[in-house]
């Protein structure tokens, strides 16, 4: 319920910050849209790399929306799902309300476009580089082939 939760919130917030007072007081644009589009990938990546070296984690287990999603050092997968559906959820609350708010508007959801499919695009590089560690949901004991 909690993660359904932080989705729903983050629409809200999506939605709320296309206000013309909240856009006032940002300045985003296409070189934002750029590095966060280059650099969310990279910590996706790290987040799991920090976790295999760091934390002496073996294994993931896949995500789903029975665990908490706070725990990025311990289950990355997890916090890498639940803040891509929030970052969607976000880039669909702002692009209900960007059609009267200028250019200041539009690059904003850039941004959370940028920042939802750079996670996106984290998670699709996660997966593939370490996919022999996270297990199969029916028994978690046997890895991805």
């Amino acid at each position: 319920m909690i993660n359904s939760a932080i989705v729903v919130l983050s629409f809200c917030a999506g939605y709320g910050s296309m206000s013309p007072g909240t856009l006032r007081h940002s300045d985003p644009d296409g070189i934002l849209c750029l590095i966060i589009l280059v650099l969310l990938p990279l910590f996706s990546v790290g987040s799991v790399a920090y976790s295999i070296y760091r934390q002496n984690q073996e294994t993931f287990q896949r995500p789903s929306w029975d665990r908490n999603p706070s725990d990025w050092w311990h289950d990355p997968l997890q916090s890498l799902f639940i803040s891509t559906w929030a970052m969607a959820g976000m880039t669909i609350g702002s692009a209900l309300r960007c059609h009267h708010v200028g250019s200041v508007g539009f690059w904003m959801l850039g941004a959370y476009f940028c920042a939802f499919g750079g996670l996106l695009i984290g998670q699709a590089m996660v997966y593939g580089l370490y996919r022999k560690r996270i297990l199969k949901p029916n028994n978690g004991t046997e890895a991805i082939r």
